[in-house]
């Protein structure tokens, strides 16, 4: 079964709300994915928010409106933007990208309208800040440093041995893969060509290095509402393996334990409602130590984060799973290709 992952978001979003309105897709650089087409499923108009050319990142400065929605305001300043918005009567408000998951969290939050806190909006995109996040709370994570300066990087390897180190942008979901480094000489090599790429991308030269990820890595695929008691509620609609070195030993995740820790992850990083796409790594199978956080992003659709080679084994729901609020008449049951 193959599913639309901004579907999922529409549902999310769509869930409490009138039978018709205007749904808000900040920063949709890369087209924003299909979000206009599943929108408009249930009889919502698209506004799409582009920030202008100075506020983007370099990447994006000449990036046109996508086709399909049908509004546009322009991003000056956020009181004129939440102004437009709110005479749209725009009632739902979603990232486009990463790129817009700190605008569209401070839309939300002036609009009144559900959503995290934006002052702890880096917690939802930035990979250092998940980390740090993780480490406080005492959640398994992996070991890294947040850095715009190369010497900083390669001090923290010598300090922390590891087998392999992976080199990224702090800011997930960019188009920019990450490397794998041996050793501090492959860090040094790897580091300008991808500060470069970070800080066109995501307006920011910060990178993250990492102990090396284990070898099995995945993607789970989530959507967050407010439960019955308020709290959120984070429901799995869809797990992939993205790698896997070898093969698969009995004492491998389960499903199950995937999402446990997605779950834990999604809570510490203040996810409350709406898509998220989190991706996991589980190192030795033997060894029992449980997945590790690569990086999560509050938004569907995610680039890879490395470079090796993709694996897609279908985006399904894993047996065993609940999906409590989805039933026969869902929209989940009927939006599928």
């Amino acid at each position: 079964m193959t599913t639309v992952p901004s579907f999922y978001a529409a549902a999310a979003v769509l869930r409490a709300g009138p039978a018709a309105g205007a749904a808000a897709v900040v920063a949709p650089y890369d087209g924003g994915g299909p979000y206009q087409q599943a929108f408009a499923r249930h009889g919502w108009r698209t506004v799409a928010v582009l920030p202008e050319h100075r506020l983007r990142p370099p990447a994006y400065r000449n990036a046109t409106l996508p086709v399909g929605y049908g509004d546009r305001v322009v991003h000056r300043g956020l009181r004129q933007t939440v102004k437009a918005l709110r005479a749209l009567g725009v009632s739902a408000v979603v990232a486009g990208g990463a790129e817009g998951t700190e605008l569209a969290e401070r839309i939300a939050w002036q609009l009144g309208l559900p959503g995290p806190d934006p002052a702890s909006s880096p917690l939802r995109y930035d990979r250092g800040a998940q980390a740090a996040r993780l480490s406080r709370l005492g959640i398994p994570a992996l070991r890294s440093i947040r850095t715009a300066r190369l010497a900083d990087a390669v001090t923290w390897a010598r300090s922390c041995p590891a087998a392999g180190f992976l080199l990224a942008p702090a800011a997930a979901g960019t188009p920019v893969d990450a490397v794998e480094c041996a050793d501090e000489r492959r860090i040094g090599a790897a580091w300008p060509a991808l500060w470069h790429a970070a800080a066109q991308y995501s307006g920011s030269p910060h990178l993250v290095l990492s102990e090396l990820p284990g070898r099995h890595r995945y993607t789970v695929d989530t959507v967050t509402r407010p439960g019955p008691d308020g709290r959120p509620e984070h429901v799995v609609t869809g797990l992939r393996v993205d790698l896997q070195a070898g093969p698969r030993a009995q004492s491998g995740p389960s499903a199950t334990a995937l999402a446990r820790y997605t779950t834990r992850v999604l809570d510490a990083l203040g996810v409350v409602c709406g898509p998220a796409t989190t991706r996991l790594a589980y190192g030795d199978d033997t060894a029992g130590d449980g997945p590790r956080l690569i990086c999560a992003l509050a938004a569907p659709v995610m680039t890879p984060a490395d470079g090796a080679p993709r694996t897609t084994t279908g985006r399904h729901r894993p047996a065993g799973l609940p999906v409590p609020w989805a039933t026969p008449n869902s929209p989940f049951f009927q939006d599928r290709s």
